[in-house]
């Protein structure tokens, strides 16, 4: 089945903007079929997220200290997503 068609509202947008994925569908047994407001399309492992006791200490951090630890990470993502020189122009600026 094609990905670009939704199944069902949770799926519009897949695999960017769509909610997450259904756990029901995932097992083979979502009782709210084609009314479902999760995603019946297939998702790779979501990315680990910081939990609230992180989020604090990243908050209480000195900014240089939380950019220094955040920068790299939001560049490799960026360039996973764009590699082209402009981009690569940007990302140098804030080196």
């Amino acid at each position: 089945e094609d990905a670009d068609e939704p199944r069902n509202p949770g799926s519009v947008g897949h695999p960017q903007m769509c909610l997450r994925p259904c756990l029901y569908f995932a097992a083979g047994n979502c009782m709210n079929a084609d009314a479902c407001e999760f995603c019946h399309h297939s998702h790779p492992t979501r990315p680990a997220h910081l939990d609230k006791r992180h989020r604090d200490s990243l908050r209480d951090m000195p900014r240089h200290q939380c950019a220094a630890l955040v920068l790299p990470v939001l560049k490799q993502k960026v360039l996973a997503l764009d590699g082209s020189e402009e981009t690569m122009a940007i990302l140098a600026k804030i080196a």
